[in-house]
C-alpha cells in the first residue's frame, strides 16, 4: 500500500558560502564567511562548511568569528548571483513536481505525492535530485533532504544529516528523533516562545507532549498552543504551497544600513535613489503599483523618524518615488544622526494601466519597461538618474530573501 503523503525539505548546505567557493576555486577548502568588508558593521551573513567546523555562525560579529578562526577569508555578498543559482535549483525541483514551496533562497518544499508510492522510492528520488543539482550547479554545490510525511519532520530531516545527508523520518522512528532533539530544532520555535515554555516547565519535547493542551491553549491561544502541541507529536498538516498558488503580495520594502552614522542629507539621498530604484523595478516586475508611500530612518540610539502618505492615485515609477521624498526629506529636520535608510510602498493594485497620478509623467512611464530591460541584462543601475551620476554605488548586501516572478 502507498504512503499517501511524501514530503522533501531539500536545504542548500552553506548556500552563499558554497556559491562563492564554486565561483573561485581558490576559496575552496577554505573557512571563509559571506559578509561585508571586515571591520564594517555588518554582521555574518553566511559561513562555509570549513569556518563552521571552528564555531563561526551566521548574525556573529566580525571580531567574534576572527577571534575563533584566525585566518577566516570575508567574501562580499552578492544577491544578483545567489539568486540566479536559486533560479536554476528551483526548475530543477519542477522537473520532478509541480508543487514546489520556496521557502528561502536556499531551501524549498517539494510535495512528492503522486509521484513516488514508498520511501525507497522517495530516497532513490532525493538522490537524483542531489546527483542533478552537482551537475547542473557545480561538483562544489551540495545539499541536505529530509524526507517525510509533513513539512514539519521533513524539514526536521534534512537538519539529521549534514551537510550533504539524505535522511528519512518514517513513523517508527519518529517518536526516538523528537525524544532526543532540542525544542528550538523546530520551525516555529524560537528564542522567545523557548522562553516562554521554559516558564512553564517546558524543557524538552517530553516535556511539551505531557504538557496539556487547555493550558498551551491559555498562554500561547488557540492556534498556536494547537500547533505547539501537534508540533511535539511531529503532527502537520500544512500543504505545501507552490508559487503559482502564494499569499497575495501586501508590501514592497528595501532597507539599508549606513556604513556610519550621518547627518548628511546628500549621503541620505544618495541610499534614498538606491532603494527606491529597486522597490520600483520590483513593483514594476510584479505588475504592481502603490499609492501609500513610507520613507523612514533608524537612528543611532535606534528610535525611528520619517514620513508616511497616501497619493490621490497609484505610481511604480522609481523616479517619482525618489522625488517625493527629495521634497519632502529637504526640509525635514534630522533630530539625530541616521544609522538607516528604508523605503516601503504598500495600498497596491494589480495591472493598474494608468500608473501616475500626473499627466506629464507619461512619456516616463512609456521609458520604463524598456530601462528595466537594459538594467536587468547589463546589471542594476547600468541606465540610472542623472543625480546618481556623482554618487557612489552602495555595496551589495543580502537581507530578506523573497524571489520574483
Amino acid at each position: 500500500m502507498g504512503i499517501k503523503r511524501i514530503i522533501f525539505h531539500i536545504d542548500m548546505d552553506s548556500y552563499f558560502a558554497t556559491v562563492e567557493q564554486q565561483a573561485n576555486p581558490l576559496l575552496r577548502g577554505k573557512p571563509i564567511v559571506v559578509s561585508g568588508k571586515e571591520g564594517s558593521r555588518t554582521v555574518i551573513v553566511a559561513s562555509s562548511k570549513e569556518a563552521k567546523k571552528f564555531g563561526v555562525k551566521a548574525a556573529m560579529l566580525h571580531h567574534e568569528a576572527r577571534k575563533l578562526c584566525p585566518h577566516l577569508e570575508f567574501v562580499e555578498p552578492d544577491g544578483a548571483k545567489y539568486e540566479y543559482l536559486c533560479r536554476k535549483f528551483i526548475n530543477i525541483f519542477k522537473q520532478y513536481t509541480e508543487k514546489v514551496e520556496i521557502f528561502s533562497i536556499d531551501e524549498a518544499f517539494l510535495d512528492m505525492s503522486g509521484y513516488v508510492k514508498n520511501w525507497d522510492q522517495a530516497i532513490e528520488k532525493a538522490s537524483d535530485i542531489k546527483d542533478l543539482l552537482k551537475q547542473e550547479l557545480g561538483d562544489w554545490m551540495s545539499c541536505s533532504v529530509g524526507i517525510a510525511n509533513n513539512k514539519l519532520l521533513a524539514k526536521l530531516a534534512s537538519g539529521m544529516d549534514k551537510p550533504d545527508g539524505l535522511f528519512l523520518i518514517h513513523e517508527k522512528l519518529k517518536q526516538s528523533i523528537l525524544e532526543n532533539i532540542e525544542l528550538t530544532a523546530f520551525c516555529g520555535i524560537g528564542r522567545r516562545i523557548k522562553k516562554r515554555l521554559t516558564g512553564l516547565e517546558v524543557n524538552t519535547v517530553i516535556d511539551l507532549q505531557s504538557y496539556p493542551l487547555e493550558k498551551l491553549i491559555q498562554e500561547f491561544g488557540k492556534f498556536y498552543g494547537t500547533k505547539l502541541h501537534n508540533m511535539s507529536y511531529g503532527v502537520d498538516s500544512d500543504p505545501v504551497i507552490p508559487d503559482f498558488q502564494s499569499a497575495e503580495i501586501k508590501s514592497v520594502g528595501r532597507t539599508y544600513t549606513l556604513p556610519s552614522n550621518t547627518f548628511d542629507k546628500e549621503e541620505i539621498f544618495s541610499v534614498l535613489m538606491h532603494l527606491c530604484e529597486k522597490v520600483g523595478r520590483e513593483l514594476r516586475r510584479k505588475k504592481l503599483s502603490g499609492k501609500t508611500l513610507v520613507y523612514f530612518f533608524r537612528y543611532h540610539d535606534f528610535s525611528h523618524g520619517g514620513f508616511r502618505l497616501t497619493l490621490p492615485g497609484y505610481i511604480n515609477d522609481s523616479v517619482r518615488l525618489f522625488d517625493i521624498a527629495l521634497k519632502r526629506i529637504n526640509d525635514f529636520v534630522l533630530s539625530k544622526s541616521v544609522r538607516l535608510v528604508g523605503v516601503h510602498v504598500s495600498n497596491l493594485i494589480k495591472d493598474y494601466g494608468q500608473l501616475t497620478f500626473l499627466d506629464p509623467d507619461k512619456k516616463q512611464i512609456e521609458l520604463l519597461p524598456a530601462l528595466d530591460k537594459i538594467n536587468d541584462r547589463y546589471g542594476e543601475l547600468t541606465v540610472k538618474p542623472a543625480y546618481l551620476l556623482k554618487l557612489k554605488r552602495l555595496r551589495r548586501k543580502v537581507g530578506g530573501f523573497k524571489l520574483n516572478n
